[in-house]
């Protein structure tokens, strides 16, 4: 059958590709991207340990961006941590001060900003794994911080630092991990860095469930401190950890390239294959040499660095920073009593990781664009809902309102949350995949600082006193990130990153991407063909 786009297929590519005959180098190159066409989920799974032991260290150092973040927003509602460093109201309990709610949400994501601004730039001239070397040693000392910490403005300054560590892991490890990832199961092992995330404020949970109720300062103590455990062994495995291949290969570093390449993959053969094919993707790019941030906004890439910042701005849009740092005080704002809402707050994180999870088993089979485009539907309806269930009054209506809070978890991370790394991850051209997960990063955490400032005064009472019909707002802003991800969004699923630099370079419909045929998909298949000389077939 002849394809859809025969006459026109590389129209554009063709200037970019050098006029030279392709060398053994070339033709092994592509015969890898074919490879991975070819192996299944399973296969790929099985074939290279060191490659998924060096991507699980990354995501491991990713569960402490999640602890952190949970507990920041639960600290401040355990009762001894309000005594030690809170004010009393009329009714004589203790509470911290709306203001510096504020702070300790928005002053931690201008941060992480800072963090993930200045490693986009670090690692393009130092490498990924220096720069993750530092943030770790940061981390440390920032926890220290907060672990001895005499005075509320002393635990904002530690949590301020640890922050720009957070920026750091967040925007390195996700491009380290989209770097290395094998076609086959790159979906799955970039979303991991969402469900990394939700493990760590699944410990956080239990942690302050237990301890909440202790009467000495080890009640928070404990909540602080336990993040050493994550941090340290984040810290040893960096120093092991090889380069990022992309990362040598753009120095010029090819020997250095190979060696590291040699570390992930079992067979020397795919080890050199995957040299030449980095070598292929960097040549044919559209940027080839500069990586600033302008290059982000030229050309091509201006379409992909919008794709990148929608899909990391429907985080915040939906209300993700609100749930992560209030978790606990909206529950008791809606009347459920301390204990039971660190209790509620367990059950939240089970269903964070349950969506992430089923987000992780299946975005590699489904896709990313409608795995996006249902879960801002699906939150839609779910805020909305909530927002209706807060303007009842009633204990129906006020268990409905919990729930819907509740589930909230769980339709974010099997839709939205998983995804929009995924998407983020693989839409950048290689060149500029750091900076423009950094802006995209920066944009996410400049809408969650304002977010973290406004929403206290939204829900909190004495102030908008909304409480759950904040979900109208965030509810609101969801839809139009609907029309954003039918637009906008391609799917970019079992494409190679020359294949996607292709498909922007010939600007093919975002609707188009799952089915357009590229011309380096049929070299790719031919140059599989001569080196394993399969005979050709001719077409029907």
């Amino acid at each position: 059958m002849a394809k859809t786009n025969e006459d026109s297929i590389g129209e554009n590519w063709v200037e970019q590709t050098p006029a030279t005959h392709a060398n053994a180098n070339e033709v092994h190159g592509r015969a890898i991207q074919q490879q991975e066409h070819n192996r299944t989920y399973w296969q790929t799974l099985n074939k290279d340990p060191w490659l998924l032991f060096w991507i699980g260290l990354m995501l491991w150092t990713l569960i402490v961006r999640g602890f952190e973040n949970q507990s920041a927003g639960a600290v401040i509602s355990i009762t001894e941590f309000k005594r030690q460093f809170g004010k009393v109201d009329s009714n004589g309990n203790y509470f911290i001060e709306t203001q510096w709610q504020s702070a300790l949400s928005g002053g931690a994501n201008a941060a992480a900003i800072l963090g993930a601004w200045a490693s986009s730039y670090i690692a393009d001239i130092y490498g990924s794994k220096p720069v993750l070397l530092v943030g770790c040693l940061i981390n440390v000392a920032s926890v220290g911080v907060e672990f001895a910490t005499t005075s509320i403005g002393m635990f904002f300054g530690g949590k301020m630092i640890n922050f720009v560590a957070i920026g750091i892991f967040q925007n390195i490890c996700t491009a380290y991990v989209a770097d290395i990832s094998p076609l086959a199961i790159r979906a799955s092992v970039i979303g991991f860095c969402n469900l990394s995330q939700c493990i760590g404020p699944f410990v956080s949970a239990i942690i302050t469930y237990y301890s909440s109720s202790w009467s000495t300062a080890w009640s928070w103590k404990a909540l602080i401190c336990a993040q050493w455990g994550f941090a340290a062994i984040a810290l040893v495995g960096q120093i092991f950890m090889p380069e990022s291949p992309v990362y040598l290969v753009r120095r010029g570093k090819i020997e250095a390239a190979r060696k590291e390449l040699g570390r992930l993959y079992s067979d020397p053969s795919d080890a050199e294959g995957h040299l030449a094919r980095i070598q292929l993707t960097l040549e044919e790019a559209e940027t080839r040499r500069s990586s600033s941030y302008l290059e982000c906004f030229r050309g091509t890439n201006l379409r992909r660095t919008i794709i990148a910042v929608l899909v990391f701005l429907a985080e915040p849009m939906a209300g993700l920073g609100f749930v992560q740092n209030y978790g606990s005080l909206m529950y008791q704002y809606l009347g459920i009593g301390d204990r039971q809402s660190f209790l509620l707050q367990i059950g939240a994180q089970i269903l964070s990781i349950s969506g992430a999870t089923f987000s992780f088993l299946i975005g590699d089979f489904w896709g990313r664009r409608p795995m996006f485009l249902w879960g801002c539907i699906c939150l839609t309806i779910l805020l909305i809902c909530m927002g209706i269930a807060g303007s009842v009054n009633g204990t129906a209506a006020v268990t409905a309102a919990v729930g819907f809070y509740t589930m909230y978890n769980f339709f974010f991370n099997i839709g939205v949350g998983s995804n929009v790394y995924a998407i983020a991850g693989e839409v950048p051209t290689s060149v500029l995949r750091t900076k423009t997960l950094a802006l995209s990063m920066i944009v996410s955490s400049a809408v969650n600082t304002m977010w973290s400032f406004v929403a206290p005064y939204i829900f909190n009472p004495g102030y908008g006193n909304l409480k759950a019909k904040i979900g109208f707002v965030f509810g609101g802003f969801m839809a139009f990130f609907i029309l954003g991800a039918f637009y906008l969004v391609p799917e970019t699923r079992m494409r190679t990153y020359e294949e996607l630099d292709e498909l922007f370079i010939n600007k093919v419909p975002s609707r188009q991407f799952k089915k357009y045929v590229t011309v380096a998909e049929r070299r790719a298949a031919e140059a599989y063909a001569t080196e394993h000389k399969i005979p050709e077939t001719e077409e029907a």
